[in-house]
């Protein structure tokens, strides 16, 4: 009697094993791009794949029933502890702002909820700020996003570049730690380098530069220790430069030291504050 159901176990444990040595087919997105390669004829597929799909989609709400988060893969798999995705779309939704990330591949953690995006990374704030990098992790518990790549940040006149960063939620606040350069699009336009760190309140509407900052246009140049630069709340143009520290100011044929010096945008007024000397030097 138990002759035909060991017969059936056979069967079925070749049919199991059969099926795990098929290749996966090729996938193509809903964007008409392809998908991964198939593996080549006879190569296993990893074990720790438990599902494949060609399209995911997932939602993280708060306790109050809002939702937080969102997260679309145009192809997944599914493995034990994370999900693997392509063509990316993650979505972070703030009490007042909605952060939109997508990216070329990335892996979603099942038990953290954080997410690591790579390649081509875009992400676009509900209030026109713009992030560009190779790579960048978000944080679902925090709600914020880092990198250690190069990272370019856009928003409204004030481009930022600088290699690894940190931003708040909705990128209302953003920290580049290295090698940073700012270009404000004015006219004159002006460029700020430092060393970094550099942070960017744009609520507060004021940048902080630290270590070898200089600010250079057509009107001459300052360095110093350290910078703030407000801007106007509407416009978002430089209203006013403090330098703090070591402070050189080269203009028109003069230079001048400080500890400390307060640019008046408006009217190109300067006023050095501590052991203040002008050198003129004669054309």
């Amino acid at each position: 009697m138990r002759k035909p159901f060991f017969i059936l176990l056979i069967i079925a444990v070749c049919a199991v094993a059969y099926t795990q040595l098929i290749p996966a087919k090729k996938i193509f997105p809903p964007t008409g791009r392809p998908g991964p390669m198939p593996p080549e004829s006879g190569e296993e597929i990893p074990q720790g794949i438990s599902q494949k799909v060609l399209s995911f989609n997932l939602k993280g709400y708060h306790d109050n029933g809002r939702k937080k988060w969102e997260l679309q893969g145009a192809c997944a798999d599914i493995m034990a502890n994370v999900i693997k995705l392509d063509y990316v779309t993650a979505k972070a939704y703030g009490d007042d702002s909605l952060l939109t990330l997508t990216a070329r591949s990335g892996v979603f953690d099942k038990m953290t909820k954080d997410i690591h995006l790579e390649h081509n990374v875009v992400g676009r704030s509900s209030d026109g700020a713009r992030l560009l990098t190779d790579r960048l992790d978000w944080n679902q518990k925090t709600e914020s996003v880092t990198t250690d790549a190069l990272v370019r940040i856009e928003k409204d006149d004030l481009v930022s570049v600088g290699k690894g960063a940190t931003g708040s939620p909705g990128l209302k606040m953003v920290e580049l730690r290295k090698d940073v350069m700012v270009e404000i699009r004015d006219n004159p336009p002006t460029v700020i380098t430092c060393d970094g760190p550099l942070t960017v309140d744009y609520q507060r509407n004021i940048a902080i530069l630290n270590n070898s900052v200089k600010v250079a246009d057509q009107r001459g140049e300052i360095y110093a220790d350290r910078m703030k630069v407000l801007f106007n709340p509407t416009t978002r143009k430089i209203t006013r430069i403090v330098a703090i520290g070591g402070v050189k100011i080269q203009k028109e044929g003069s230079v001048t030291y400080s500890d400390r010096a307060i640019y008046s945008v408006r009217d190109g007024r300067v006023r050095l504050v501590g052991k203040p000397k002008i050198v003129v030097i004669p054309k």
